[in-house]
């Protein structure tokens, strides 16, 4: 459905069309004309610490380019206003 708005009018539209389509649905969930992800976009990020817990986190959304820890979990979630 989103393809299909989207498509209606790329003038306007913040996601790239390509042949009709989103080119990357992750545009839903990152700004990369800001170059972040979106507030409303729950994140849960972490990797295992030497323990093995899933306890070391990776701060992504401070820093989109963060260089994520070996093994790392990572959820993005948008929020549905719940």
């Amino acid at each position: 459905m989103v393809d299909k708005i989207e498509a209606k009018d790329t003038q306007k539209t913040i996601f790239p069309i390509n042949e009709g389509y989103i080119h990357n649905y992750m545009q839903l969930l990152v700004d990369f004309k800001t170059n972040s992800i979106y507030d409303d976009v729950g994140i849960y990020a972490y990797a295992p610490d030497e323990n093995g817990l899933m306890q070391k986190f990776n701060p992504i959304r401070d820093k989109i380019e963060f260089n994520v820890y070996p093994d790392s979990y990572i959820q993005l979630q948008p929020d549905v206003g719940c």
